[in-house]
Protein backbone atom coordinates (compact mmCIF):
# COMPACT_ATOMS: atom_id res chain seq x y z
CA UNK A 1 0.00 0.00 0.00
CA UNK A 2 1.46 3.14 -1.22
CA UNK A 3 1.13 5.74 1.51
CA UNK A 4 1.00 9.55 0.57
CA UNK A 5 2.03 11.97 2.98
CA UNK A 6 0.60 15.53 3.37
CA UNK A 7 3.86 17.19 1.61
CA UNK A 8 3.60 14.91 -1.72
CA UNK A 9 -0.30 15.31 -1.62
CA UNK A 10 0.02 18.86 -2.33
CA UNK A 11 2.52 18.93 -4.46
CA UNK A 12 -0.10 17.15 -6.59
CA UNK A 13 -2.36 19.64 -5.91
CA UNK A 14 -0.21 22.45 -6.98
CA UNK A 15 0.64 20.62 -10.01
CA UNK A 16 -2.88 19.87 -10.84
CA UNK A 17 -4.06 23.46 -10.20
CA UNK A 18 -0.98 24.54 -12.58
CA UNK A 19 -2.09 22.00 -15.34
CA UNK A 20 -6.21 23.53 -15.07
CA UNK A 21 -4.37 27.28 -15.26
CA UNK A 22 -2.11 25.70 -18.44
CA UNK A 23 -4.91 24.44 -19.95
CA UNK A 24 -7.32 27.31 -19.27
CA UNK A 25 -5.26 29.74 -21.04
CA UNK A 26 -4.40 27.37 -24.23
CA UNK A 27 -8.31 26.99 -24.13
CA UNK A 28 -8.37 30.88 -24.42
CA UNK A 29 -6.09 31.14 -26.63
CA UNK A 30 -7.36 28.59 -29.07
CA UNK A 31 -10.59 30.40 -28.81
CA UNK A 32 -9.51 33.80 -29.36
CA UNK A 33 -7.30 32.70 -32.25
CA UNK A 34 -10.76 30.93 -33.60
CA UNK A 35 -12.60 33.87 -33.51
CA UNK A 36 -9.94 36.72 -35.19
CA UNK A 37 -10.19 33.98 -37.82
CA UNK A 38 -13.65 34.17 -38.36
CA UNK A 39 -13.36 38.40 -38.58
CA UNK A 40 -10.62 37.96 -40.77
CA UNK A 41 -12.57 35.67 -43.36
CA UNK A 42 -15.58 38.21 -43.09
CA UNK A 43 -13.38 41.20 -43.65
CA UNK A 44 -11.81 39.53 -46.43
CA UNK A 45 -15.30 38.93 -48.22
CA UNK A 46 -16.64 41.84 -47.56
CA UNK A 47 -13.36 43.71 -49.35
CA UNK A 48 -14.39 41.75 -51.94
CA UNK A 49 -17.78 42.41 -51.89
CA UNK A 50 -17.52 46.37 -52.13
CA UNK A 51 -14.47 46.20 -54.52
CA UNK A 52 -16.39 44.28 -56.96
CA UNK A 53 -19.51 46.48 -56.30
CA UNK A 54 -17.42 49.24 -56.87
CA UNK A 55 -15.83 48.04 -60.30
CA UNK A 56 -19.48 46.93 -61.62
CA UNK A 57 -21.30 50.35 -61.16
CA UNK A 58 -18.59 52.23 -62.36
CA UNK A 59 -17.95 49.55 -65.27
CA UNK A 60 -19.43 51.76 -68.13
CA UNK A 61 -16.95 54.92 -67.39
CA UNK A 62 -13.78 53.44 -65.38
CA UNK A 63 -13.89 57.04 -63.93
CA UNK A 64 -14.17 56.70 -60.20
CA UNK A 65 -13.90 60.86 -59.88
CA UNK A 66 -15.95 61.92 -56.84
CA UNK A 67 -16.24 58.30 -55.15
CA UNK A 68 -16.09 58.54 -51.87
CA UNK A 69 -17.90 56.95 -48.75
CA UNK A 70 -21.27 58.90 -49.55
CA UNK A 71 -21.29 57.60 -52.73
CA UNK A 72 -20.96 54.29 -51.79
CA UNK A 73 -23.51 54.20 -49.42
CA UNK A 74 -25.81 55.99 -51.81
CA UNK A 75 -25.25 53.62 -54.43
CA UNK A 76 -25.61 50.96 -51.67
CA UNK A 77 -22.40 49.40 -53.33
CA UNK A 78 -21.59 48.67 -49.48
CA UNK A 79 -23.25 45.54 -48.46
CA UNK A 80 -25.91 45.59 -46.22
CA UNK A 81 -24.90 43.32 -43.46
CA UNK A 82 -22.35 46.12 -42.59
CA UNK A 83 -25.03 48.37 -41.53
CA UNK A 84 -24.85 47.10 -37.84
CA UNK A 85 -27.89 47.89 -35.42
CA UNK A 86 -26.18 51.16 -32.82
CA UNK A 87 -23.90 52.30 -35.52
CA UNK A 88 -24.38 55.47 -37.75
CA UNK A 89 -22.15 54.44 -40.45
CA UNK A 90 -20.91 50.72 -42.20
CA UNK A 91 -18.44 49.17 -40.06
CA UNK A 92 -16.26 45.98 -40.52
CA UNK A 93 -16.25 42.69 -39.07
CA UNK A 94 -14.29 43.67 -35.91
CA UNK A 95 -16.53 46.67 -35.88
CA UNK A 96 -14.02 49.41 -37.24
CA UNK A 97 -14.61 52.41 -39.40
CA UNK A 98 -14.58 51.45 -43.72
CA UNK A 99 -13.86 54.11 -45.87
CA UNK A 100 -13.68 54.06 -49.98
CA UNK A 101 -11.95 57.26 -52.01
CA UNK A 102 -11.25 57.34 -55.60
CA UNK A 103 -7.15 57.44 -56.54
CA UNK A 104 -4.81 57.83 -58.72
CA UNK A 105 -3.67 55.35 -61.31
CA UNK A 106 -1.26 57.44 -63.37
CA UNK A 107 0.62 60.36 -63.14
CA UNK A 108 -2.11 63.02 -63.37
CA UNK A 109 -4.74 60.88 -63.97
CA UNK A 110 -6.18 61.33 -60.64
CA UNK A 111 -9.61 59.25 -60.77
CA UNK A 112 -9.21 56.01 -62.81
CA UNK A 113 -8.60 53.82 -59.64
CA UNK A 114 -10.42 53.35 -56.09
CA UNK A 115 -8.94 52.53 -52.75
CA UNK A 116 -10.95 50.84 -49.42
CA UNK A 117 -9.50 51.40 -46.09
CA UNK A 118 -10.83 49.13 -43.01
CA UNK A 119 -10.06 50.41 -39.45
CA UNK A 120 -10.24 49.37 -35.77
CA UNK A 121 -8.21 45.99 -36.62
CA UNK A 122 -6.21 43.92 -34.21
CA UNK A 123 -2.66 43.95 -35.34
CA UNK A 124 -2.95 39.74 -36.23
CA UNK A 125 -5.78 41.17 -38.16
CA UNK A 126 -3.90 43.97 -39.67
CA UNK A 127 -0.87 41.34 -40.42
CA UNK A 128 -3.71 38.78 -42.29
CA UNK A 129 -5.02 41.03 -44.58
CA UNK A 130 -2.47 42.61 -45.82
CA UNK A 131 -1.33 39.46 -46.98
CA UNK A 132 -4.32 38.53 -48.99
CA UNK A 133 -3.50 38.19 -52.43
CA UNK A 134 -6.16 39.16 -54.41
CA UNK A 135 -6.35 37.48 -57.72
CA UNK A 136 -6.76 39.41 -60.96
CA UNK A 137 -10.23 39.29 -62.19
CA UNK A 138 -11.53 40.56 -65.50
CA UNK A 139 -11.78 44.34 -65.02
CA UNK A 140 -10.16 44.15 -61.55
CA UNK A 141 -6.15 45.06 -60.90
CA UNK A 142 -4.86 44.88 -57.43
CA UNK A 143 -2.09 47.93 -57.17
CA UNK A 144 -1.18 48.14 -53.60
CA UNK A 145 -2.14 47.81 -50.00
CA UNK A 146 -0.91 49.76 -46.70
CA UNK A 147 -0.68 48.61 -43.43
CA UNK A 148 -1.11 51.50 -40.36
CA UNK A 149 -1.15 51.56 -36.71
CA UNK A 150 -4.01 54.31 -36.38
CA UNK A 151 -7.09 54.91 -38.01
CA UNK A 152 -6.20 55.53 -41.45
CA UNK A 153 -9.19 56.59 -44.17
CA UNK A 154 -8.69 55.99 -48.07
CA UNK A 155 -6.52 58.51 -50.37
CA UNK A 156 -3.27 57.76 -48.84
CA UNK A 157 -2.06 55.83 -51.30
CA UNK A 158 -3.09 58.33 -54.33
CA UNK A 159 0.86 58.79 -54.81
CA UNK A 160 1.44 54.52 -55.42
CA UNK A 161 0.61 54.34 -59.51
CA UNK A 162 0.65 51.75 -61.15
CA UNK A 163 3.85 51.84 -62.32
CA UNK A 164 5.57 52.79 -58.83
CA UNK A 165 8.58 50.43 -58.60
CA UNK A 166 8.70 48.73 -55.24
CA UNK A 167 12.34 50.76 -54.24
CA UNK A 168 10.80 53.75 -55.05
CA UNK A 169 8.27 53.90 -51.87
CA UNK A 170 10.25 55.22 -48.90
CA UNK A 171 7.14 54.02 -47.06
CA UNK A 172 8.05 50.61 -45.21
CA UNK A 173 4.40 49.85 -44.69
CA UNK A 174 3.52 50.06 -48.17
CA UNK A 175 3.72 47.17 -50.71
CA UNK A 176 3.03 47.02 -54.71
CA UNK A 177 0.60 43.91 -55.05
CA UNK A 178 3.35 42.31 -57.65
CA UNK A 179 5.83 42.75 -54.97
CA UNK A 180 3.85 41.67 -51.29
CA UNK A 181 4.55 37.79 -51.60
CA UNK A 182 8.53 38.78 -51.00
CA UNK A 183 7.42 40.94 -48.69
CA UNK A 184 9.16 39.58 -44.95
CA UNK A 185 7.15 38.86 -42.11
CA UNK A 186 9.15 41.67 -39.83
CA UNK A 187 8.20 44.03 -42.12
CA UNK A 188 4.40 42.93 -42.38
CA UNK A 189 4.52 42.93 -38.47
CA UNK A 190 5.99 46.52 -37.88
CA UNK A 191 3.40 48.10 -40.57
CA UNK A 192 0.50 46.32 -37.90
CA UNK A 193 2.37 47.04 -34.53
CA UNK A 194 -0.92 48.79 -32.87
CA UNK A 195 -2.08 48.77 -29.35
CA UNK A 196 -6.03 47.23 -29.16
CA UNK A 197 -8.03 47.13 -32.11
CA UNK A 198 -6.46 50.69 -33.62
CA UNK A 199 -4.66 49.16 -36.84
CA UNK A 200 -5.98 50.00 -40.44
CA UNK A 201 -5.22 47.97 -43.91
CA UNK A 202 -5.89 50.19 -46.79
CA UNK A 203 -6.42 48.40 -50.14
CA UNK A 204 -5.71 50.08 -53.97
CA UNK A 205 -8.05 48.54 -56.89
CA UNK A 206 -8.77 49.63 -60.42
Amino acid sequence: MTVTTPKIGTIYKIAGFIAFILLSYLGLRSYKISVEKLKINACIEEVGELMNNTIQAYSSQKDYNGYDYSTAVSLKLIPRRMFKVGYREAVNAYMGGVDVFYSSLYEMDDNKSFEISFQGLSSFGCRELMKVAWDEQQGISFIAVGGYKVATPSGVLDEILIDTPQQEIKKSNIFKAQDLAGASEKSIENACQCDENTCSVVWKFK
